[in-house]
């Protein structure tokens, strides 16, 4: 089941959800965050690591660069976990539109 600690920490600040919408199109360098959100790199360093360890991202090394992406399989579970709640499967279908 979905701890409401973790959504609540994950989900509490524009910058996260930010990074979670630009990771949702391409995986992105520490550089490439902190540029798109107009910050400096240990800032978004920061939410980055407070994403991942939360297990809503994953990272890989390519040489001396980490790459962040989604974690898809965090995120189907947090989906499904919340579809077992009446209220939030109702949220969730009348966001996609059905």
């Amino acid at each position: 089941m979905v701890n409401p600690l973790n959504l609540s920490k994950a989900f509490s600040d524009k910058n996260r959800l930010k990074i979670l919408n630009m990771l949702s199109k391409n995986d992105m360098k520490v550089g490439e965050v902190a540029g798109d959100l107009d910050v400096e790199e240990n800032l978004a360093s920061h939410h980055l690591r407070v994403l991942s360890a939360l297990g809503f991202l994953k990272s890989s090394r390519k040489g001396r660069e980490v790459f962040y992406k989604i974690n898809r399989a965090k995120l189907i579970s947090l989906v499904r976990d919340l579809s077992k709640n009446k209220l939030f499967k109702d949220i969730i279908e009348e966001g996609m539109g059905k």
